[in-house]
């Protein structure tokens, strides 16, 4: 991992890892307006939602810091650049993944993605800031790492001995 101890995947790395942890402390905030307003409802105010919509405000906030935190051991830890790319690539499509799901997925029997509610007026504009920019900032981390990688691929494979020529 040496060679990327100063580098532009690393410093992408740590600005996926801040939208990642904001964005989950964001959904800690949310999580304790939703449980307030259930505990403690205002007079003459009826919620639009149960404990179920903030178990999905949950899982999305463990989702966040566990990609948060996979980055952060993947840094912490010296790395090959094959195992950045391939553990960049993964957290992205697990983390589109479960965007589609959570925001996305529609079907008879949930007809509307439960992470809509919004418990403040910020809820929307936080939605659509960080979630399209850990996607683009984990995409962007892939083709950087995709270049460093094949890159490297390339100089190990021009390096190697002949065998069978005299």
């Amino acid at each position: 991992m040496e060679n990327l101890q100063r580098s532009p995947p690393k410093n992408i790395i740590r600005v996926i890892i801040a939208l990642y942890i904001i964005y989950g402390l964001i959904f800690l905030i949310e999580t304790f307006d939703f449980l307030e307003m259930l505990h403690t409802k205002p007079k003459d105010f009826h919620p639009t939602y149960d404990l179920v919509n903030v178990i999905f405000y949950q899982m999305e906030m463990i989702i966040c810091f566990i990609c948060a935190f996979s980055f952060i051991i993947l840094i912490a830890n010296r790395q090959s650049v094959a195992t950045w790319f391939f553990t960049t690539i993964c957290l992205l499509l697990f983390r589109a993944s479960t965007v589609y799901y959570l925001y996305f997925y529609e079907t008879e029997e949930r007809w509307v993605p439960f992470i809509y509610k919004d418990a403040n007026d910020f809820s929307t504009l936080f939605r659509r800031t960080f979630v399209p920019a850990q996607l683009i900032g984990n995409g962007i981390a892939v083709i950087i790492l995709s270049k460093w990688y094949f890159r490297d691929r390339k100089i190990a494979k021009n390096n190697l001995p002949e065998v069978g020529r005299s």
